[in-house]
């Protein structure tokens, strides 16, 4: 019983010897396993172990990885039905095939062995042709079975290293993306500040120089006046238009929090809409931090343009509050709905925007929508400190 084993890791090929295989003999006649033996070993089977009490098989099966089991059936203390019925308990990658021989010849037990598990059946006295033959038979179908197992543990292996590749790569991309759009909202800003500033500067002085010249030469000259008040109003139409693509880069309201930002935004969509809105949330602001609280707002932006778009509905819900380590924001309307397989296979790219701007924090999106019964579009981003589920 001290030969060595071959590890299960060890390839397996097929044009090898099948006498490399190891078998394991179960007989209480200790005469039937020198008879096994005298047969087996002329072959060229030389990893024998012989076994005459079958409560040990468990045990033997349990240290040593066989190939094949030749097992008889009548044996004190335990039946081979019993062995088989034990054996089943072990992983059935390191159960080896059976092969009774027996002295009983009846139909039903062969049936029943072939139940309990044994691959084959031999009765005794056996031609030695036959049980060679079977035996061969046996020990190419494990050795061909091992080589299966061995070919698909590299293949999980390799698709493991190449989905943790891929997952690695995906990570990458969005880090990327999550610090090119950091990037874009600091140049928004930027920009924004500037056109405030500097564009607002000038046009107000404009206005004031504007004003200064109908004081002293607009009262004695009507054409100029008229003139000078036609300039005042072009100049106070391109500050407001200066001021909304301020706001558009980068709404100054931000500053002052999500939920503040938030009721901007759909007060500003009522207004143009014409659809009325509920916002539910803490009356106190949001402890958040600027990225967070961006992407919170386009994601809220995008949702509202996209019901302006395609909803047709009556009336808009948003909820935004902070759990368990988590912003939790969600935007319900009453519109026409959408079947969101459909929408899948197109190019959604907002609805895509969204979704990224979740996971770029490790948080995820979730669209519940159907034909004729509105949609609700759910946001969860994990807040710093809490590692993503």
């Amino acid at each position: 019983m001290n030969e060595v084993m071959r590890p299960l890791s060890e390839p397996v090929h097929l044009q090898a010897d099948a006498v490399s295989a190891s078998i394991l003999l179960v007989d209480d006649e200790q005469s039937n396993l020198t008879l096994l033996q005298r047969s087996l070993e002329p072959c060229g089977y030389a990893r024998l172990v012989s076994a005459a009490d079958p409560r040990t098989v468990f045990s033997l099966c349990l240290a040593h990885r066989f190939d094949l089991l030749i097992l008889d059936l009548n044996m004190p203390h335990m039946t081979g039905f019993q062995v088989m019925r034990q054996l089943r308990e072990i992983n059935p990658e390191n159960l080896p095939l059976i092969l009774v021989v027996t002295a009983q010849h009846d139909q039903d037990y062969r049936i029943r062995a072939l139940r309990e598990g044994a691959a084959d059946f031999v009765t005794k006295p056996f031609q030695l042709d036959e049980l060679l033959a079977r035996v061969s038979n046996l020990v190419q179908a494990r050795l061909s079975q091992k080589n299966m197992l061995v070919q698909n543990q590299l293949l999980e292996a390799g698709v493991r290293e190449r989905t943790e590749e891929l997952f690695r790569s995906r990570q990458l991309i969005r880090e990327l993306a999550a610090h090119r759009e950091n990037i874009r909202e600091e140049e928004r800003a930027r920009m924004a500040r500037e056109i405030h500033d500097e564009f607002g500067q000038y046009l107000t002085a404009l206005r004031m120089d504007t004003a200064l010249l109908n004081i002293k030469f607009g009262a004695d000259n009507p054409a100029l006046k008229q003139h000078l008040a036609n300039m005042k109003q072009t100049i106070d139409t391109t500050i407001g238009v200066v001021r909304n693509l301020a706001t558009a880069l980068r709404p100054g309201v931000l500053d002052m929090g999500l939920v503040s930002a938030a009721e901007w935004l759909l007060a500003g969509f009522e207004e143009r809409t014409g659809i009325p809105y509920r916002l539910h949330a803490p009356h106190e602001e949001l402890l958040l931090d600027n990225e967070r609280a961006t992407a919170a707002f386009r994601i809220l932006q995008e949702a509202l343009t996209n019901i302006t778009r395609y909803a047709q509905a009556g009336e808009v819900d948003v909820v935004i509050q902070s759990a368990e380590g988590e912003l939790l924001m969600e935007v319900r309307d009453d519109g026409v709905g959408f079947d969101p397989g459909l929408v899948r296979e197109g190019k959604t790219f907002g609805l895509l925007g969204i979704r990224e701007r979740a996971l770029m924090f490790g948080g995820e999106s979730k669209i519940d929508s159907e034909p004729g019964a509105g949609t609700t579009l759910s946001v969860r981003i994990p807040l710093p400190g809490r590692n993503a589920l």
